[in-house]
């Protein structure tokens, strides 16, 4: 499986459940909060500048359970903030995610 299936599977999944979260606890309207968008979106280029610029991200993201540990602590530190800051968090999280998801697929559509 390409690596970005892999990292795309285990992002899709993250949202699923950080949408769930929003339906469950009837904030989805969060979403639509500009805080939450802003957010969000700064967070995962920040992220993703980690992967481009020279730093160790990227090698360390091909370890063994590095994916899978880092997808439990985003919905756990999101969970987490949310119980203390309000969903608004996971609304940013989600935020987060589409952004990556735009990445990907700028990223497929011109190699």
């Amino acid at each position: 499986m390409p690596d970005y299936r892999r990292d795309a599977g285990f992002a899709l999944l993250c949202g699923l459940v950080l949408v769930a979260y929003l339906r469950r606890a009837g904030a989805l309207d969060t979403l639509w909060a500009e805080s939450a968008v802003a957010v969000g979106v700064i967070g995962a280029l920040g992220v993703e500048a980690l992967f481009v610029l020279d730093t160790p991200v990227a090698s360390l993201w091909e370890r063994r359970g590095v994916r899978t540990a880092s997808a439990v602590a985003l919905l756990g530190v999101a969970g987490g903030f949310a119980v203390l800051l309000g969903p608004i968090v996971v609304a940013a999280a989600c935020w987060g995610l589409t952004t990556y998801f735009g990445i990907l697929a700028v990223s497929l559509w011109y190699p």
